[in-house]
Formats: C-alpha cells, sequence, structure tokens
C-alpha cells in the first residue's frame, strides 16, 4: 500500500463535499459570516487545541523514528503558536469561554483515547484530518473567492494556505502513509475508521459552531 491516504481520503470526499458546502466556509469565504459565530468558533477552537496538543505529544512520544517525534512535537508547539496567535487576534473577551460544547469535549475525547489506547498509526490516522481538512478548506476559499482584499476574516484565511502550513500537512501525510506500509491488516482497518471518524467530526466542529452549540441541560 503505496499511498494509504490517498486510498482513504477518495473515502472521505462525501465529507469534504460536505464541510466545503457548509453555511460557515461559505460565509467565512464571503466575509458575511456573522461575527458572534465566528466568535463563538474561535473559542471553541482554542480549547480544542489545548488538548489536541497534547494528543499530538503522545503520537509523537510513541514513533519509532526521532524525526517523527520531533515533527509531532514541533507541530504541537510551532503550527498551533500560529493558531493562538490567531485567537489573539478574533477571539474578543466576550466570546471567551471555558466550556467546550458538546461537539468540541466529543472530538476531544476520541481523540484522545485513540492516540492514548492504540498503535502508533491509529492515533497518526486520527490526528490526520486535522491537518488536511483545514488545508483543503483553505485552498478551496483562497480558489473561490472574490474579495482577498475585502474580507475581514483573510488572514484567518492565508494561515492555512501559507508555504509553511502545506509543508507540514505534507509532513504529516507521509508519515502515515509509511508507518501504513508495515501495519497490519487489522491497524489498516482502524487507521481507516479513525480517519473517517475524526473527518465526520470536523464537519460536526463546523457545524456546532454555526448553530453555537449548547448543552441542552
Amino acid at each position: 500500500m503505496e499511498n494509504w491516504y490517498e486510498k482513504t481520503r477518495e473515502k472521505t470526499e462525501h465529507i469534504f463535499n460536505a464541510i466545503s458546502k457548509h453555511g460557515f466556509v461559505i460565509d467565512l469565504m464571503h466575509g458575511t459570516l456573522d461575527k458572534d459565530i465566528f466568535g463563538f468558533y474561535v473559542n471553541q477552537d482554542s480549547l480544542y487545541l489545548s488538548e489536541y496538543k497534547k494528543s499530538l505529544v503522545t503520537v509523537g512520544t510513541k514513533c519509532h523514528r526521532a524525526e517523527e517525534t520531533q515533527f509531532f512535537y514541533e507541530s504541537a508547539t510551532g503550527i498551533i503558536e500560529v493558531e493562538d496567535a490567531l485567537h489573539k487576534q478574533f477571539l474578543e473577551d466576550k466570546y471567551r469561554s471555558p466550556t467546550p460544547s458538546p461537539t468540541c469535549e466529543l472530538y476531544n475525547s476520541y481523540v484522545a483515547r485513540i492516540v492514548n489506547n492504540e498503535s502508533v498509526e491509529v492515533g497518526i490516522a486520527a490526528v490526520l484530518p486535522c491537518f488536511t481538512i483545514y488545508k483543503e478548506v483553505g485552498d478551496f476559499i483562497i480558489k473561490n473567492q472574490e474579495n482577498k482584499d475585502s474580507n475581514i476574516y483573510q488572514s484567518w484565511i492565508e494561515t492555512y494556505v501559507s508555504d509553511e502550513f502545506a509543508a507540514a500537512v505534507q509532513q504529516a501525510i507521509d508519515i502515515a502513509n509509511t508507518y501504513a506500509l508495515t501495519a497490519s491488516p487489522q491497524n489498516l482497518l482502524k487507521m481507516e475508521e479513525a480517519f473517517i471518524k475524526t473527518s465526520q467530526l470536523e464537519w460536526m466542529f463546523w457545524d456546532s459552531a454555526y448553530k453555537q452549540e449548547a448543552w441542552k441541560i
């Protein structure tokens, strides 16, 4: 299996299509996304990343090669530091809340369970969509938008189409493909399941932000 990611990504095409057509992404692209919705999203994203960093470190600790460990450690600090800077830019005090939404809680809990209890290759598959989907969303918006000079969210968009982010995404894909080459048939199935499920959770995260999801009781 020379390109596990490419073959598995094909199975999530319907998920990415749903993300790219979602009102959150479309409104973001047009610069018409309600500021309260975006503020809610940025706060939840901050809460999500605070736990996702830990999952990246856990995956890095399990990796077999030093350069892979270094990549995930640096991803937990360098790449996400850029996103932290965006949060400082866009997250006004009135949107700050310490309470994760149900979807944010679910996403973090699922990823943490996988990276802590499954093999390294399954953990890598679980954290991968957060890399790849954001790059695809950024590419989609840049390709289709007509308001690059006036979109109030443009600096957020540009973060995910930078050369640095593209290089990090490709490295994450390459690492996943490398581990897939030696994974057992059972773990290949688990890798696919984890990748598909966290791709679904990415859609759910956008959707929950658009609805400003709250606990029902």
